[in-house]
């Protein structure tokens, strides 16, 4: 049978219990729905970015910074290399973090230090005394006041450096402090600085690196060489800050950047230097410049310039951070003459024998009526060697009429001029003369072949005095003599390169006995060296300065031009005469002196060109002949 309906009576009794079990019920449909959802907002909502939160927190992406190459000399003497320096630093999580202080607190304590109770103290209160801690500790080493210090422990920054540049027994001393008053938050690290062990010497030349990459010279050029690769591996903290190797990741090893060697030996370098460091002393130049290079390869085996550039400068506009011998072009008057010369040799308009007149010294064109020609040597006819010996504008000129503007201008290009040498350096100039023989104006059919109104860099010279000497090729500079990888089991040669044909062998020969003819008995005697024979030619222009006003004969005013009395002294050769090993250019911008006719690339330029040529000889091993009787001979 089934029950009897529950009476009015008994429902009313149990509608009290009903409505509790509703409310309950209520209640933890309520409960669940928002452990579901804050399930929901901590797992799949949010999960993701608190996941991340803590693995930034506790884990960290450590890179593995590859080992800038080092540049060398030729000798394997370092001219920039890495080295490790130490540093102090911040970090502001864990300065911050509760859990961390209680923990360098408790240890503290363990330890039988002093620290004030924190009973009671809120948790901004219990970091602020943990800061407090740190900042008594460390001030006095660092050589700051307590305030400083607790300004810089409580930057928001993530990181602030404390103190850098700290040697390795300075880091050691650092951590000891650390460790016995248990302090974190506060680290030594390690870092990588470039260091240039020759200072300002080659300064320019090397260059330097900002920001890891290469700012200027060598370190520029070749960064892709020197960098290299970074590696990278993950590593896990535990809530002290220490290291889990257990969970660290995948190690992506770094690749080393290569050691470049160059074809500049310091101690060649070294002695140019101190050469140039005595005539600039003593002609007081605005600027005074030498090249020296291997006339068989293009070697460049020295560079010197003053001004030279002071990597310690305070402003950047109180130092040179110009490359002279590359960037300023100037103009070089006589020495340019070999182009006129060697182009009218090569093409049978002229033969070291065929008469010039010189005009006995004035000349002038009745045809372009241009500025007037005039000689410091008067000579009528002569012959072309004597020209050249003598360096005659006059009979220059008239050569250069012989060869023509088409061959002339062929030859200046086959010489490199006009063009960069492609050096592996930065801000080289290409200098510049009129290419265009329909844009010469009057003046340029006798200025251009005697050496005005074009402009030349040293290096570019010296690597046309280089191919008269090797025969006739010019050669391309050649900085970079090997690159060095893998611990020095891997060596890439630099091959020499050669940029073209200059001329014949023979019309070479005949240019060589020519410019040896100067030096003998010509305009460059004091350039000769007792036991050797040297080659070579001077050169002596009026100095051109673009900010130079003048008034001209009807009143009139002008912005660039020749200012009186200011010149560029200059020479140009290669050595030994009879066997050429090197090619040295030596240029000195505006000399002072106070007699006019102490002025000339002889009276000033050569002596410095046979001083660098006799002490890199005297390096390269080249011996000067010695007399007969010495050798053993001549004896009666």
């Amino acid at each position: 049978m089934k029950p009897p309906p529950p009476s009015h009576h008994q429902l009313r009794i149990d509608r009290p219990v009903v409505k509790r079990m509703l409310l309950a019920a209520c209640g933890l449909t309520v409960g669940f729905s928002f452990v579901a959802w804050r399930l929901y907002d901590l797992h799949l909502k949010r999960g993701p970015m608190l996941a991340e939160q803590a693995a930034q927190k506790f884990s960290e992406v450590r890179a593995l910074p590859a080992q800038r190459g080092s540049i060398k000399d030729f000798g394997g003497r370092y001219l920039a290399y890495d080295e490790e320096t130490f540093h102090l630093r911040t970090n502001r999580v864990h300065l911050h973090e509760l859990l961390t202080a209680r923990l360098a607190i408790s240890e503290m304590r363990e330890a039988g230090l002093p620290f004030p109770p924190t009973t009671g103290l809120s948790k901004e209160e219990i970091i602020a005394l943990y800061q407090e801690h740190i900042a008594t500790h460390i001030a006095p080493k660092l050589g700051l006041s307590h305030s400083e210090v607790l300004e810089k422990l409580r930057s928001p920054q993530q990181i602030v450096m404390l103190a850098e540049r700290l040697t390795e027994d300075q880091a050691r001393e650092w951590k000891e402090l650390l460790a016995a008053q248990h302090i974190r938050g506060v680290y030594v690290g390690s870092t990588i600085r470039r260091r240039y062990p020759t200072e300002n010497r080659l300064a320019l030349i090397v260059g330097s690196v900002e920001d890891g990459k290469g700012a200027g010279g060598i370190e520029k050029t070749q960064d892709t060489v020197l960098r290299g690769t970074p590696g990278r591996v993950e590593v896990e903290h535990d809530k002290s800050g220490r290291e889990l190797p257990l969970y660290r990741g995948e190690i992506r090893e770094p690749v080393h950047g290569r050691d470049i060697h160059l074809t500049i030996d310091m101690a060649l370098q070294d002695a140019v230097d101190q050469i140039i460091e005595r005539a600039d002393l003593e002609w007081r130049p605005h600027k005074i410049m030498a090249v020296v290079t291997d006339v068989h390869d293009g070697s460049v085996l020295a560079m010197s310039f003053r001004p030279g550039h002071d990597r310690l400068a305070q402003k950047p506009s109180e130092t040179n951070w110009k490359n002279l011998c590359i960037c300023e072009p100037y103009e070089p008057g006589s020495t340019f003459k070999i182009v006129t010369f060697t182009g009218a040799l090569d093409t049978g308009k002229i033969s070291p024998t065929t008469p010039v007149d010189c005009a006995f010294g004035t000349y002038q064109d009745p045809v372009l009526k241009g500025k007037p020609l005039t000689d410091l040597k008067k000579m009528g006819v002569v012959p072309a060697a004597d020209v050249f010996k003598h360096s005659s504008n006059v009979g220059t000129y008239k050569i250069s009429k012989r060869l023509g503007q088409g061959p002339f201008l062929e030859y200046a290009k086959r010489f490199g001029f006009g063009t960069q040498t492609l050096i592996p350096l930065t801000g080289e100039s290409a200098g510049r003369y009129n290419s265009e023989a329909r844009n010469w104006s009057n003046d340029t059919h006798t200025r251009l072949p005697i050496g005005y109104e074009v402009s030349v860099t040293p290096l570019q010279m010296a690597m046309a005095y280089g191919a008269i000497a090797n025969g006739g090729i010019l050669m391309r500079p050649r900085l970079i003599d090997r690159i060095v990888s893998d611990g020095g089991r891997k060596v890439e040669i630099m091959p020499a390169q050669s940029v073209g044909q200059v001329c014949k062998g023979q019309t070479a020969a005949t240019m060589r006995s020519l410019l040896e003819l100067v030096v003998e008995e010509g305009t460059g005697t004091r350039a000769s060296i007792s036991g050797l024979k040297v080659a070579g030619k001077t050169g002596t222009t009026r100095r051109y300065d673009p900010n130079y006003r003048y008034r001209d004969a009807e009143g009139r005013w002008h912005k660039g031009g020749y200012p009186p009395r200011q010149w560029i002294a200059s020479f140009a050769g290669y050595a030994p005469a009879e066997n050429p090993k090197i090619a040295c250019v030596v240029v000195l911008d505006y000399p002072k002196t106070e007699a006019d006719d102490a002025v000339g690339g002889g009276k000033m330029a050569a002596p410095i060109f046979g001083e660098i040529a006799a002490e890199v000889l005297k390096q390269l091993s080249v011996r000067p002949n010695r007399p007969l009787a010495l050798e053993g001979g001549g004896q009666e």
